[in-house]
């Protein structure tokens, strides 16, 4: 198509948007520090030190994910309640409440 932007001034207007977009994203994960959530297993992580999964806040493919230590013996597709402890650029870690 004719009178397309320039490739840099994409790539300027992409890396703004997405610098932006981690901040967003920062200050929700911060507000969920400290606060327990029903969290579904949906699997470990390679290495098996971390269980991974979801709360009812969290869409596949578009959220982040919880981190949980591998501590016990769990199931994936099991509810666990779990407090949230950490953050990452976009998930959050947190540990089993029993």
């Amino acid at each position: 198509m004719p009178n397309q932007v320039h490739s840099q001034t994409k790539k300027s207007r992409y890396h703004k948007v997405m610098s932006l977009q981690q901040e967003i994203s920062e200050e929700n994960l911060k507000q969920k520090v400290g606060k327990n959530y029903e969290v579904m297993l949906e699997g470990m992580t390679k290495n098996g030190k971390y269980y991974v999964g979801r709360s009812y806040m969290d869409t596949p493919e578009i959220d982040g994910v919880i981190y949980i230590p591998n501590t016990k013996r769990l199931q994936t597709g099991e509810f666990v309640t779990c407090k949230i402890t950490d953050m990452k650029e976009y998930d959050l870690v947190g540990e089993l409440v029993d």
